[in-house]
């Protein structure tokens, strides 16, 4: 992910009894809605996953799945199926369809098709190629990228690392890309016949790599994230800013999924590891993501951990504890994913990067990192500039992962992990946010990747523990209940203006609150009340018993607590009068976590049950579609 660094703000929390809280972000509202705010969604497409069987391979599955959807019309269309799983992405203009789908006993999962972005890019100056008084360095910070070149194998020996950049795609006509053959062929489609899927993997033409955004083999990057990204990953094993630029010791394989404004959804991020994988990348870089759960991504990186594939992924720019607020993927726990913070040129966690002490594993320079972007009219080698963010951070993980497999290439991705991680500089900067309280060491990991030359390949076993399906309908036993408290979800809020917890830069202030993720839990209906007994309170909108993290302010006070039940008309949560001390019909805006907007909101107060909740004042479209999404196979209380 990519930002510009920002300076810290602070959050004060004003309440010992919330399950767990956190100081968040020193951003504007805007930026850390990117990672907190989702889920973004594209409309009307899905993942459906088909069930496994014991002696049924994945395309028989998807043959079962295709003609399940056949059955439901014209209505419901396969935009792909996933190369290599039981996975297939579907558009469907029906809400009944998919629910027929969910209740398929052959379907394992059916899940929106989220969006993923990279942030803001923070670009300094224009791309220029390098003076001839620039000195190579991947950073300040003493990684010791040029000690390692002295002692790893010659460039004639070894084999290239191929390394799948999942990103805005690449300008291969760069100089330092095309001059030094970095760019990954895939021979059999460039001696085969043109308009020809000469290998049968489904791509025609695929040559060098894939663009998924419009479906070409044309992967040119329109954006220059990507080909930064690939700069960075090509200068952990040589001086990209020495030309004439010497041949490569790295492939990289171009897989687009981002468009032009940073961009893509989780489908086509899931099609290109895929892909990745099973057309022999033995590294993936991933400097995206988003603050939603996908199982299919979850799906992918397992796939990829089983195939020995390492993941590098940019912890995200948002200034949070990515073990309170996920960013994925960064956040998925397969063994061969490592998340990366951005750290300066001192070796402290940059003042944007996501950090955590469970969820992310290593540090990498990521502040002002020179690399090259696209563009016309620069001289030898081409055109550079520099970015910042955990975007940039990432690819120097993966690039050195490709260094150690090109020292002891039988080494299973779990192994590489372990040499990177187990070679780190610990700084105390670093402790309490960083599983290893460490930033990269070149130089000692590839010395200790040469002592691992005879080591036999050995990889954990991993059962993934896939998050809660959202649709997933309860078998709790049904509590009481009384009609006309208030129906809670989970909330953020983000407030403008004086008063608030957070100040904004150049005088503005701007409130930012990032949700707390708990695991969805959900239970089956409460009782209800006749209407001879509440006539006055009759349920205006469906409730249900969904359990989801929220977040609130009122003036002053901000709380973290969890929903009990949810509507279109409001929610309910589980603090008592005494403990927060707020007037009844007092008016708040309150931000939903799973939508991109606030909604103002009236405090209610539920004397039978003792406890509080919010009337919405405005129901808008967004949040009706996204109840029916949130709520779709439950059963009301």
């Amino acid at each position: 992910m990519t930002r510009t660094p920002m300076p810290s703000k602070s959050l004060r929390f004003g309440f010992q009894i919330l399950i767990c809280f956190s100081v968040l972000s020193a951003l504007t509202s805007e930026n850390v809605f990117a990672q907190v705010a989702g889920p973004q969604v594209v409309a009307g497409e899905f993942i459906v996953k088909m069930k496994k069987k014991t002696g049924m391979s994945a395309n028989n599955r998807l043959s079962i799945g295709m003609k399940a959807i056949n059955k439901l019309g014209a209505g419901v269309q396969v935009k792909q199926a996933f190369w290599g799983s039981e996975m297939m992405h579907i558009k469907s203009n029906s809400s009944a369809s998919i629910d027929i789908l969910r209740a398929n006993p052959d379907v394992e999962f059916v899940e929106p098709n989220y969006l993923l972005r990279v942030d803001p890019i923070d670009v300094q100056g224009l791309g220029v190629a390098p003076g001839v008084f620039d000195d190579y360095s991947q950073s300040n910070s003493n990684v010791r990228v040029v000690d390692a070149w002295a002692i790893e194998k010659p460039y004639n020996q070894g084999t290239k690392t191929v390394v799948a950049i999942i990103d805005t795609g690449l300008d291969a006509t760069h100089k330092l890309f095309a001059d030094s053959n970095a760019v990954w062929t895939n021979q059999a489609e460039l001696n085969g016949t043109a308009g020809v899927d000469d290998d049968g993997n489904g791509y025609v033409d695929d040559i060098h790599g894939w663009n998924y955004v419009n479906n070409s083999n044309n992967a040119y990057d329109d954006d220059a994230h990507g080909t930064h990204v690939a700069g960075i990953i090509l200068g952990v094993g040589q001086d990209v800013l020495a030309y004439p630029v010497r041949e490569s010791k790295i492939r990289i394989m171009p897989l687009k999924f981002l468009d032009a404004k940073g961009s893509g959804s989780t489908a086509n991020a899931v099609s290109a590891m895929y892909y990745a994988v099973n057309m022999g990348a033995k590294v993936i870089n991933n400097s995206w993501g988003g603050s939603s759960y996908s199982r299919a991504l979850h799906e992918a990186y397992t796939y990829a951990y089983n195939n020995g594939v390492v993941i590098a992924t940019a912890a995200g720019n948002s200034d949070l504890n990515n073990d309170f607020f996920p960013m994925y993927p960064a956040a998925l726990d397969t063994p061969n994913n490592i998340a990366v913070a951005a750290t300066t040129d001192s070796d402290s966690r940059a003042s944007f990067s996501n950090f955590g002490s469970n969820s992310v594993a290593v540090a990498a320079p990521g502040v002002q990192i020179i690399s090259s972007v696209p563009g016309a009219g620069c001289p030898n080698p081409g055109c550079y500039t520099m970015m910042s963010g955990t975007s940039m951070a990432s690819p120097f993980v993966a690039g050195l992962a490709a260094l150690v497999l090109r020292e002891a290439p039988q080494l299973s991705a779990y192994q590489v992990r372990s040499i990177i991680l187990g070679g780190v500089d610990v700084f105390s900067s670093l402790n309490s946010l960083i599983s290893t309280s460490g930033r990269v060491n070149a130089y000692k990991t590839i010395q200790s990747a040469k002592t691992q030359t005879s080591t036999m390949a050995w990889s954990p076993s991993y059962s993934p523990v896939y998050k809660a399906d959202r649709s997933t309908a309860s078998t709790s036993e049904p509590a009481p209940a009384a009609a006309g408290c208030g129906l809670v979800k989970a909330i953020l809020e983000d407030s403008s203006g004086g008063g608030g917890p957070t100040q904004g830069m150049a005088g503005n202030a701007a409130v930012v609150l990032g949700m707390i993720l708990l695991p969805i839990a959900v239970a089956a209906g409460l009782r209800r009340k006749s209407s001879a007994e509440v006539p006055a309170h009759r349920r205006q909108y469906a409730r249900y018993h969904l359990v989801k993290s929220l977040m609130i302010q009122v003036g002053d006070q901000v709380i973290s607590t969890a929903s009990e039940s949810l509507s279109v008309g409001g929610l309910s949560f589980g603090i008592s009068e005494n403990t927060f001390q707020i007037g009844k019909g007092e008016k708040i805006k309150v931000k939903i976590g799973d939508l991109d907007h606030q909604l103002d909101g009236e405090v209610v107060w539920c004397s039978q049950k003792q406890s509080y909740g919010v009337r919405f004042l405005d129901i808008t479209d967004q949040l009706r579609t996204q109840m029916s999404m949130w709520t779709s196979g439950l059963q009301p209380t």
